[in-house]
């Protein structure tokens, strides 16, 4: 399956949004990729679990804040899937990509 050139920002608000252009916005980080079809939806359902974790209804609607220790089970598991969400941009992404994720340290190079 032939791989295409894509761009992801991981913005709140779009972050599931894989787009084919690029976005022409300085305050924007993109990050580009080349995935086949099927690698851009996997990367498209993981962007979308970690959006709908960190704006859970549910978290804002209950007294859940105020339990310190399940606040942080939501941030640990928030940053797990950043996390992976990471990763998978690291795999999938081009020379340029790799070099942004290894100079802010988000790659694991203990393997």
């Amino acid at each position: 399956m032939e791989k295409q050139l894509y761009y992801v920002n991981l913005n709140p608000i779009s972050m599931d949004t894989i787009s084919p252009t690029r976005v022409d916005d300085g305050q924007l980080i993109e990050y580009e990729i080349e995935a086949t079809a099927t690698e851009k939806k996997a990367l498209e359902e993981l962007l979308h679990e970690v959006q709908s974790h960190d704006v859970e209804l549910g978290n804002l609607i209950t007294f859940r804040h105020f339990d310190d220790q399940k606040g942080d089970r939501d941030k640990n598991e928030y940053q797990r899937g950043l996390n992976d969400v990471y990763e998978a941009l690291y795999n999938l992404g081009t020379a340029e990509t790799k070099q942004k994720i290894q100079e802010i340290h988000l790659v694991n190079n203990d393997q």
